[in-house]
């Protein structure tokens, strides 16, 4: 769910040299300008590296003690990373394959109820395809290599991966049509579309078609998160024309390949959110602080951040970062409240070009709210 965090410890001091140095890492429209920021809004400020000389660091997400698991997309590896840089690996997924471009190892998820059962969920290209794995994870090890989901078609590209436990408790994942638009329309295929399982794997009783798929008409998905009413946020790359961000419906058809944003034949389709040019945006990660939607972009170089409001809109469009990390991949929030975001400059599998930043984020207003 959309998270709502503090920092109750800071200063005055601390937030107002925080706040300067959001100033100079923002890029603002004049209708941002003259917005005034309503309590609790998150603004990403100081920026620290945590880890470096990374090979695509694609999934990320948080253990109960506050430590990262981020994932490389081309090692297969996995590491357990502290708010103090402290890195460690935990082994590898077994099975994974690269494709040259896109594929490998990608989503991470961790179990909702990690404090008892330690599994970890991943996205991974394989040799027969892409599938959703389970490990568990103890003493700093990784074991039980067990597949949760397949038949998902693999290409170079558009292979999705992205993967976020819902408030219901159901697990949904980003699948990319493998670069067979046709595939996104075809709802017996789990290519192009956000997909939901139950965490053993099972198909739950309530998906609109009777198979993983949840909703259809996707290029490649991959941001996803739940805002604070329980509704999911997904980004998308777009082809030649229109980048998206979409509210997910349960059985929503959002129109690919016939309808790429708001261009073509887009008739009983649903509308994105947002859109963007593909040279400002390229959309990986997303992530929902207080109803405040993070979006990293790879070909933008930038994150966005966009209001929910009370119409289900996407307003008061801020960007920061734009061109100072280069391509960036993965945003998360962290329990007490701070972003990470990932970079992914290797595009030529010249491993050891990217890092985990670690950004300061204050809460404007004093509070942080949902």
């Amino acid at each position: 769910m959309s998270r709502t965090r503090r920092h109750p410890s800071r200063t005055l001091g601390a937030l107002v040299a925080a706040a300067t140095a959001v100033s100079l890492c923002a890029t603002l429209t004049s209708a941002d300008a003259a917005t005034r920021a309503e309590p609790g809004t998150p603004d990403p400020g100081t920026v620290t590296p945590l880890a470096s000389g990374l090979d695509v660091p694609w999934g990320l997400a948080f253990l109960p003690d506050g430590a990262a698991i981020f994932t490389e997309r081309n090692t297969f590896n996995v590491y357990r990373l502290t708010k103090t840089g402290q890195k460690t690996l935990l082994g590898k997924v077994p099975y994974s394959q690269t494709t040259g471009l896109e594929g490998g190892l990608m989503g991470l998820e961790i179990s909702p109820t990690f404090a008892t059962d330690h599994f970890l969920y991943f996205l991974h290209t394989s040799t027969d395809g892409n599938r959703i794995a389970r490990m568990t994870l103890e003493n700093n090890t990784l074991t039980g290599y067990k597949v949760l989901l397949s038949g998902m078609t693999k290409n170079r590209a558009h292979n999705g991966g992205r993967l976020r436990f819902g408030p219901d408790g159901k697990l949904y994942a980003g699948m990319g049509d493998a670069q067979n638009g046709a595939l996104a329309q075809n709802r017996n295929s789990l290519n192009g579309k956000i997909l939901r399982i139950n965490p053993d794997g099972s198909i739950p009783a309530d998906n609109p078609f009777g198979n993983a798929v949840w909703s259809l008409g996707h290029r490649n998905p991959q941001g996803l998160d739940f805002d604070s009413q329980g509704r999911l946020w997904q980004a998308e790359f777009g082809n030649n024309v229109m980048d998206e961000v979409n509210l997910v419906q349960k059985g929503g058809n959002y129109g690919w390949p016939n309808c790429e944003g708001t261009s073509g034949s887009c008739s009983g389709t649903i509308p994105p959110k947002k859109t963007w040019p593909v040279a400002s945006g390229s959309p990986s990660g997303l992530t929902i602080i207080n109803d405040h939607v993070f979006v990293a972009t790879t070909r933008g170089q930038r994150v966005y951040r966009m209001r929910i409001d009370a119409n289900s809109g996407l307003t008061d469009q801020r960007t920061y970062f734009q061109g100072t990390y280069n391509r960036l991949r993965t945003v998360e929030v962290d329990p007490q409240g701070d972003i990470w975001l990932t970079t992914s400059i290797d595009r030529d599998n010249s491993p050891g070009n990217d890092q985990i930043l670690l950004v300061d984020v204050v809460y404007s207003g004093g509070a942080a709210r949902r």
